[in-house]
């Protein structure tokens, strides 16, 4: 059995710098159940923004620690990947109530390498750490809609580092 653990960019916001406990607990957390956490390169790039006034998640010094990596590019030549992407905007669309034109591709793109994976047989399991609980809930609801409902699940970024912090996981 093969877990692939998908993390957007909500996560490493909300786990904040390295010196912060709530990025210790996450990184405890991977390095004790040698989990990886791979960002679609949408992700990866909404976390490494080049701005003056912002100060980065620091998405590369987890890379560099090993429990975070980079996906390949999405095979939207897939006809499952293209569908659980543009079923996922839809999802989060009406969820938020407004054009799915308007909904981040990167949230779309999460469950679009959890279907590229399962498809391929490369996982059998998915865990999608999340914040955004549209795009949770619409990953879960299209990868199911596509026969892999037993194989996917939402986890709420969120409550996940509160968790880690508090000691509850």
């Amino acid at each position: 059995m093969s877990r692939l653990h998908i993390a957007d960019t909500g996560l490493f916001v909300a786990m904040g710098q390295p010196s912060n406990s709530r990025y210790q607990a996450v990184r405890r957390f991977a390095r004790r159940n040698d989990v990886t956490f791979v960002l679609p390169e949408r992700v990866y790039a909404e976390l490494t923004v080049d701005e003056p006034d912002v100060e980065a998640p620091p998405i590369d010094a987890a890379i560099d620690e090993d429990w975070s990596t980079v996906a390949a590019p999405l095979e939207f030549s897939e006809p499952v990947v293209s569908r659980v992407m543009d079923g996922v905007q839809r999802y989060i669309a009406n969820a938020d109530d407004r054009p799915a034109d308007e909904v981040e591709r990167a949230d779309a793109a999460l469950a679009a390498l959890a279907a590229q994976h399962l498809s391929t047989g490369t996982a059998t399991d998915v865990y999608i750490y999340t914040t955004d609980v549209a795009a949770g809930e619409g990953a879960e609801t299209v990868l199911a809609s596509e026969g892999y409902g037993d194989s996917v699940r939402f986890v709420n970024g969120f409550q996940f580092i509160e968790d880690l912090v508090t000691g509850d996981s």
